[in-house]
């Protein structure tokens, strides 16, 4: 049984684990169902199963109800949180689809899974088989030998982690992992509430159990100890011994399971298919492969994968240009007949489009083979003006006969009675800008609709049509919403179908979405703000922003020079030449030449551990650590925009053209793609270097409009605090006049270093930042840290009262508002298990000044773009970063962009406390921020 591994789970360790990892962006269902402890574990039990091949697998569950453990100590585990409703209702899926793995569910009354495990490990040695416990659990040192081993999953990136007798006892300074038990004793276990030794930690307990090699023979030698530590261990004596009661995994749990019923079993395709169908788990579906002939109930239209090369069912496999639906468990759409075909002739689209134009509306879906909008093909066009009758168009290759079709469409974007509905119409404004159209036609983005009533949502729009119409059939490839693949292609002939069906849903969708947005209260946001930024967008997507390659060029040799020069200090502080990019050889220099920390992490392959969350610990160690940190900084500038951003200049019109998305962040922030203009850094030098390379037309200047601290001036007016409102009107620099409050002393006596630390609480704090974040930040004593928040909300007392204000409103509706009435759903802000409910309260607080500052902005861009298109100015608006818009301006039209410019961005939103605009000009973005 040499080459036979057994895989023991410890399932509520890795679930919880999965769940917080996702927690700032959780995976949610259609129908709002959060899945993101399923999806992680499934994720790390298919990683286990792919790489590892083991063949022997169980997992392991605490079972409900006490344990021994619990009868002998009821204070036990007694200070944990309330298991995450979303937890709770995540547990019987995973153990669903962990049985249709054909791997055993382990759970034993009164023992947990610890227990459970630890028993199975030693029965499995003495069979021969070596034994991999997957957990992140620190406990299960105690049971590790030389055929037993603790395999700890990767994290944010890092590989997986083996741990062995000689690992555990490196860590701890033992001599055998055993000792771990008496560890604990002595130390405690917060989480579980094992009291220990208090006043001993991990450091203490090792060094006495090094020593004296168990707390019995500690305790029997108590007299030989001195000081502090002496008494410490006689007057807690009885509660170490039970401490080590408590912390000691069992071993001996009657287990009714020999280890031939933790073979790996074979899988229950079926079962996966309509869990993970359920689960809207495609990634996981797309693995299982085809319906093959032999699994039941192959022609099921719900278990979401067809016969046909593998490719997703839509309503009309196999049929022809019309059908009557009739199978209701499909779709809600029963027993409604569709007459879906193409025109095929320019009389005929002609024809249609004079017939439909004279509707209030209609749903288009466009057929385009490709993701950017200024370089993707548009092969065809779909249009329904009645639900259930729709027609397709495709579009000709050859340029006399695409113009003939684009001629009879047109009246289709310029008709100011006729609203066009689709799932993307910023794209679709752009491809008909392409062929000569202009869109004028009022339209309605589904996806923006969605956006605002559901923001934390997926707005894909098979996510939206099962949502809204429960409609199930409805599945494309998740990057190009509207398109469907089979090996990489749209199936021949099936485009004609496929977007007949999604224009029909898309004007399905109208009526349902509209009717919402105005039941919930946001059609100003809709209508003001964030349907006409969709031609804002497009305008500037289209115009693009010119760069200097040149400029580009000499930024890359500069930089690729200072990181040759960095590469050179931290060869010297390493004594000796290495390969900086090598993470196996960073943490041989770090953790074997330096010595940095003998307990250093390693991976699965034995190699120390070097991500960037790793290296920031200890980068006050040594400088060698902030100088490898300035090093991977460096190259991933080089890497992401220096040497990038020439491969995404357009040879047709020699810019840039970087997509923006308004339907990502659930703030309501707008964020970019190719490249991603929210990321260049402005506080580096570096940073601030590349955007010398982002240039004005020629002979045209480049002018920068940025609100001055846009998000303290919010929460200044939505607190209403008297004292920081006053500073803000008086013009004040808000952070030294904060220091100035907390630290009672007198404007001109505020030091740099305290106004630093101002303005560090005047951003931090009000996003929740606690003392220990705060201390870190600011590299101080926990205690100052405390005393700078404390001082803080002396100083703004309003400001506490909007945090708690917030929070309670939250509480009681489920969501919180901006100052225009965009909506942060908080599902979680009444949640038994305080880390969840925390991470909720915190988005309670800053999602209204975030939200509000987006909501500005957007507006500022909205009424901009009109004032410049009423008075015809040349000068164009070409990019949007943060809180900061960006212009290509034509110089005779400068005095006349700026007075605009300015005047509308303070004026987006007049509240207590003014809004100020800081405007510049130069040849380039740096100079003229």
């Amino acid at each position: 049984m040499a080459d036979n591994k057994l895989f023991l789970l410890d399932a509520y360790a890795l679930i919880y684990r999965a769940y917080y990892a996702l927690i700032r962006a959780p995976r949610l269902t259609a129908h709002g169902f959060n899945t993101s402890a399923v999806f992680g574990f499934v994720n790390t039990l298919d990683e286990v199963l792919r790489r590892e091949n083991p063949t022997h697998i169980a997992v392991c569950f605490d079972p409900p109800g006490p344990t021994f453990r619990h009868e002998a100590y009821p204070e036990y585990k007694a200070q944990r949180d309330k298991q995450p409703e979303d937890i709770t209702m995540s547990l019987p899926y995973i153990k669903e689809i962990v049985k249709a793995y054909g791997i055993p569910v382990v759970e034993v009354p009164g023992y947990e899974a610890d227990d459970v495990i630890g028993t199975l490990s030693r029965k499995a040695e003495q069979s021969g088989l070596t034994t991999y416990m997957m957990t992140p659990d620190k406990d299960y040192g105690q049971l590790v030998t030389d055929n037993v081993f603790i395999f700890k999953p990767g994290q944010r990136g890092s590989d997986m982690e083996i741990c062995g007798p000689k690992e555990i006892c490196d860590k701890y300074g033992i001599d055998t992992p055993l000792q771990v038990i008496d560890i604990l004793a002595l130390e405690g276990d917060a989480v579980d509430n094992i009291p220990g030794c208090p006043g001993v930690g991990q450091k203490t307990a090792s060094k006495l159990i090094s020593i004296w090699g168990s707390v019995e023979n500690l305790i029997k030698h108590v007299d030989d100890l001195k000081g502090a530590v002496q008494k410490k261990i006689t007057d807690n004596s009885e509660q170490i011994k039970f401490s080590k009661f408590l912390a000691t995994i069992k071993t001996d749990v009657p287990v009714d399971l020999d280890l031939d019923a933790l073979k790996l079993g074979d899988r229950d395709l079926n079962t996966l298919r309509k869990v993970f169908t359920e689960l809207e788990f495609r990634t996981f579906l797309k693995k299982l492969g085809p319906v093959s002939g032999d699994d039941e109930n192959e022609n099921i239209k719900d278990t979401a994968v067809s016969k046909r090369d593998g490719v997703m069912p839509s309503l009309f496999d196999n049929i022809d240009e019309a059908v009557t639906i009739q199978d209701a468990s499909t779709t809600s759409l029963a027993d409604v007949r569709v007459s879906y075909r193409e025109l095929s002739s320019v009389d005929d689209v002609s024809q249609f489009v004079g017939e439909v134009i004279k509707s209030s509306c209609i749903g288009v879906a466009f057929y385009v083979a490709g993701a950017e909008a200024m370089t993707a093909s548009w092969q065809g066009l779909a249009v329904t003006a009645e639900t259930g009758v729709a027609r397709y168009i495709a579009m000709p290759v050859f340029p006399d006969q695409r113009r003939q079709i684009l001629d009879a469409i047109t009246p289709l974007f310029t008709t100011p009675s006729l609203t066009v509905v689709s799932h993307d119409v910023k794209r679709d404004i752009i491809l008909l800008r392409r062929e000569g159209i202009g869109w004028t036609s009022p339209y309605y983005d589904i996806s923006v609709a969605h956006y605002l009533l559901e923001p934390e949502m997926n707005h894909s729009l098979p996510r939206v049509a099962l949502a809204y119409l429960d409609y199930k059939t409805l599945e494309y490839a998740e990057e190009e919403p509207g398109r469907r693949k089979s090996a990489g292609k749209i199936v021949p002939g099936e485009e004609i179908m496929l977007f007949c069906e999604t224009a029909d849903v898309i004007l399905r969708l109208y009526g349902k979405l509209s009717a919402d947005i105005a039941a919930s209260g946001l059609d100003h946001l809709m209508t003001d703000i964030e349907l006409p930024l969709i031609k804002v967008l497009a305008d500037m997507e289209w115009t693009g922003v010119r760069v200097d390659v040149l400029v580009l060029a000499e930024l890359s040799r500069k930089f690729t020079a200072r990181l040759h020069e960095m590469e050179r200090r931290v060869y010297e502080l390493a004594g000796g030449a290495f390969n900086v990019s090598s993470p196996t050889q960073v943490g041989s220099v770090l953790f074997e030449r330096l010595k940095l920390d003998p307990n250093a992490k390693r991976t699965k392959r034995g190699a120390y551990s070097t991500t960037e969350e790793i290296l920031e610990k200890y980068r006050d160690a040594h400088p060698i650590v902030e100088l490898i940190l300035d090093i991977r900084g460096m190259r991933k500038l080089l890497a992401t925009y220096v040497d990038a951003l020439p491969s995404l200049v357009n040879p047709r019109t020699g810019k840039i053209h970087t997509t923006y998305n308004q339907t990502v962040t659930a703030t309501g922030r707008i964020s970019s793609v190719s490249p991603n203009l929210q990321n260049i850094p402005i506080r580096t030098e570096e940073g601030r270097e590349i955007r010398r390379a982002f240039i004005a037309d020629k002979g045209d200047l480049i002018m920068s409009a940025d609100y001055s601290q846009i998000e303290l001036r919010v929460i200044a007016d939505i607190s209403g605090d008297e004292d920081m409102i006053e500073a803000f009107v008086a013009n004040a620099d808000i952070h030294q006049s904060t220091a100035a409050k907390i630290y009672h002393v007198n404007l001109p006596d505020v030091t740099e270093e305290q106004r630093r630390r101002a303005k560090t609480a005047n951003f931090g704090i009000i996003y929740g930042i606690s003392a220990f974040g705060l201390a870190q930040r600011l590299r101080i004593p926990r205690y100052e840290a405390k005393e700078l928040i404390d001082g803080y909300f002396r100083t703004y007392p309003h400001i506490k009262d909007y945090i708690n204000d917030a929070i309670e409103k939250a509480r009681s509706e489920g969501y919180v508002t901006t100052i225009m009435g965009r909506k942060r759903m908080l599902p979680d802000i009444n949640s038994r298990n305080a880390v969840v409910r925390g991470y909720a309260e915190r988005n309670a607080v800053n999602a209204p000044i975030q939200g509000s500052a987006a909501d500005i902005i957007k507006l500022a861009m909205v009424n901009i773009a009109d004032e410049f298109a009423k008075t015809g100015l040349k000068s164009k608006m070409i990019m949007q970063v943060h809180d900061e818009l960006i212009f290509n301006v034509v110089p005779d039209e400068l005095a006349q962009v700026q007075e605009i410019v300015t005047r509308l961005m303070s004026g987006a939103y007049k509240g207590r406390v003014p809004l100020v605009v800081s405007a510049g000009t130069g040849k380039n973005w740096l100079e003229a921020h």
